[in-house]
């Protein structure tokens, strides 16, 4: 029987750190790609046309006939969808972001 140059605890310890290396190379191989998708940040800018609403008629102090007050109730009403429409609009552009 020949007898090894190395004592026994040291071709242990060898064959140990041979076996933990393999380990840890194979532990460091990947075959799944990953996509990181990019991000881009776009910035959305409300027009200044949707800034403003008509503005409020201006209530007469004498209304002659019921005609004035319907005149008025009706620009009153056109105010008001006015400026709901383009918040709605606004809505709708901040929410797609």
């Amino acid at each position: 029987m020949s007898r090894s140059p190395w004592p026994c605890c040291l071709r242990t310890t060898a064959a140990f750190a041979v076996v933990l290396a393999v380990l840890m190379l194979a532990g460091c191989q990947s075959t799944k790609e990953v996509i990181v998708p990019k991000i881009e940040e776009r910035r959305i800018e409300v027009p200044a046309s949707l800034l403003s609403c008509m503005p409020e008629p201006v209530a007469a102090r004498g209304w002659a006939t019921q005609r004035d007050v319907a005149l008025f109730m009706v620009k009153l009403a056109e105010a008001g969808a006015d400026c709901r429409a383009k918040l709605a609009a606004v809505r709708r552009l901040l929410e797609s972001q």
